[in-house]
């Protein structure tokens, strides 16, 4: 995402996810205040706004507090110039391309997302 230093890390659960990004991401791109979002878990977890962002803790009830949750933990920031649609519509595309279509949430959700995004 959209941080001064891109990494993989390691860290104890429950720390606060603006700290995080901060000690081992070195902020994001333009400063906190250039924040727009932030996908805590993973590209099929739900985005959570920088005012969430502030106080969450990256652990399972915090996360769940802020209704998103902690799935792979792999975290996607997003500045202020992201395209939220854009960037949306471009998970939809991952999904759709590796989606082994076996289930039907799979199958037909991911076409009925491309749809709906592309109107």
């Amino acid at each position: 995402g959209h941080v001064n230093r891109p990494c993989t890390v390691e860290e104890e659960m429950s720390i606060p996810l603006k700290e995080l990004i901060q000690i081992h991401a070195g902020d994001v791109i333009g400063g906190w205040d250039n924040l727009l979002a932030i996908i805590p878990g993973g590209s099929s977890t739900p985005l959570i706004p920088k005012h969430v962002c502030e106080d969450v803790l990256m652990d399972f009830d915090g996360l769940v507090a802020a209704q998103t949750s902690l799935g792979t933990a792999a975290i996607i920031v997003m500045n202020k110039q992201t395209d939220v649609i854009k960037a949306i519509a471009r998970l939809i595309e991952f999904y759709k391309h590796e989606s082994c279509g076996q289930c039907t949430p799979c199958r037909e959700g991911i076409n009925w997302m491309n749809k709906i995004i592309h109107r």
